[in-house]
């Protein structure tokens, strides 16, 4: 997740992500963001738009279930 939350409010650097960003594409990695608690939060679009660091697949999950057993996923081709 691009903001840790079990452990207090512990967002990553975007030097961070746009470094992690670079690692998948050159070994060939899925980049994936779990939005637990970010998740249309952060803005309309998201962590990822906030950042401007793209994942390959981001999951929603409690954000959008409010407690029900509910989650969507998206990603690109």
């Amino acid at each position: 997740e691009p903001v840790a939350a079990n452990m207090g409010i512990v967002p990553a650097t975007k030097e961070f992500l746009t470094g992690l960003r670079t690692l998948c594409d050159q070994n060939g990695i899925v980049l994936i963001f779990d939005e637990v608690i970010t998740g249309f939060r952060v803005s309309y679009h998201s962590c990822p738009d906030y950042l401007g660091v793209i994942p390959d697949m981001v999951c929603f999950g409690k954000i959008i279930g409010g407690g029900l057993p509910v989650g969507a996923y998206g990603g690109k081709k």
